[in-house]
C-alpha cells in the first residue's frame, strides 16, 4: 500500500502529465491525468493456467517432497541443498526456494557457493541462471511448492520476473523499516514493474496457503469417514 500512496502522491502533484506507458509481456498500463487504465486479462488467463498445472503437480506429490525436488530437477532446473542456506542467502538480499537469474557480485558469490557445494568446477562468472536453493535439512512440501509455482511463473514469462523488475523488488523489500526511502529513486514505470514483481510473490504465498487448506480439510474429511466406518463394525 505504501507504493500505491507514494504514487498517488506523484499523480497528484503532476497533475499535467499527458501519458504514461508501462508494458511487460502480459500487461498494459495506460495512465494520464484523468484516468488509469490497465489492460491485463492475459496475464490473468496465463496465471489461472499456471496455478492449474503447479497445483496437480504438488498434489501428486504432496506426501513425498524429495520426489516433487526430483521432479523439478527433471524439467532442467538446477537444485542445490546447501547447509544454513537462508542464512547465507537473507545476507546477499535472497531468499531461499527459487533464484531468478543474478549479474554482478550476487551472481558470482552464488556461482561460487553453488560449485563448491555440488563439488562442481568453480565458476567465477558474474551472471547466473535460474536456480532453486534449499536447506540441507528436511524440507517442508510447501516451501518447494511455492519455489515451483514461481518456476513455472517465470518460464511462463509471466511479469515482474525480469532481471531489472526482481531488483527494484528487493531493494524496497529489504529497505523496510529502514529510514531511507527506496522509492524516492524510482520511476512511474519502475513502481509499476515492482507492483508487478509484488504480486507475484503474493500469488506464490497464496498458492501455497490454497494447497495448505484443501490438503488440511481433505485429511479431515478422511479421518471422519474411517471414524464413522469403525464406529458400524
Amino acid at each position: 500500500m505504501f507504493i500505491w500512496k507514494f504514487i498517488k502522491k506523484i499523480f497528484d502533484k503532476r497533475n499535467n502529465i499527458n501519458q504514461i506507458l508501462y508494458k511487460n509481456s502480459t500487461t498494459k498500463h495506460v495512465i494520464n491525468a484523468s484516468c488509469n487504465l490497465k489492460l491485463s486479462s492475459q496475464t490473468e488467463a496465463l496465471k489461472s493456467k499456471i496455478n492449474a498445472e503447479v497445483k496437480a503437480i504438488v498434489i501428486k506429490y504432496i506426501n513425498n517432497p524429495e520426489e516433487l525436488i526430483k521432479f523439478a530437477q527433471n524439467k532442467g532446473v538446477k537444485v542445490y541443498r546447501i547447509k544454513n542456506a537462508d542464512k547465507w542467502l537473507k545476507k546477499i538480499g535472497e531468499e531461499e526456494g527459487l533464484l531468478t537469474p543474478l549479474k554482478g557480485i550476487k551472481a558470482l558469490i552464488i556461482n561460487l557457493v553453488t560449485s563448491i557445494s555440488s563439488a562442481q568446477e568453480i565458476n567465477i562468472s558474474l551472471k547466473s541462471r535460474e536456480m532453486m536453493i534449499f536447506d540441507s535439512a528436511e524440507l517442508e512440501i510447501y516451501t518447494i511448492a511455492r519455489a515451483l509455482y514461481k518456476y513455472y511463473s517465470y518460464k511462463n514469462n509471466m511479469p515482474g520476473y525480469d532481471y531489472k523488475t526482481q531488483e527494484i523488488f528487493k531493494n524496497i523489500y529489504n529497505s523496510a523499516g529502514k529510514s531511507s526511502n527506496p522509492l524516492s529513486k524510482c520511476t512511474i514505470k519502475d513502481m509499476y514493474a515492482c507492483k508487478e514483481a509484488i504480486s507475484r510473490d503474493l500469488e506464490s504465498i497464496n498458492f501455497t496457503a490454497e494447497i495448505s487448506r484443501e490438503y488440511e480439510n481433505a485429511k479431515k474429511v478422511l479421518k471422519q469417514i474411517q471414524l464413522s466406518q469403525s464406529a458400524t463394525v
